[in-house]
């Protein structure tokens, strides 16, 4: 259960980090996918699995991106 939660969290960081927009742009999620998750109308648990995927996807290609950037 301890790596369902660090994707978990890992996708609650990017909603804190990054605006809708920016997210649904880049990870390919519909805009209002990505605003019922954030605003906690739909439960990240809940989401579909190509959901989660792809939201952690962009996440870990962001985290990539800042690591080779220092």
């Amino acid at each position: 259960m301890t790596q369902l939660n660090e994707i978990i969290n890992a996708i609650q960081s990017l909603f804190e980090s990054e605006s809708g927009y920016k997210i649904s742009k880049n990870s390919g999620v519909p805009y209002q996918t990505v605003q019922d998750l954030r605003n906690g109308k739909t439960k990240i648990e809940d989401a579909r699995f190509r959901t989660i995927i792809k939201l952690y996807s962009y996440y870990t290609s962001l985290k990539e991106q800042s690591s080779l950037n220092h």
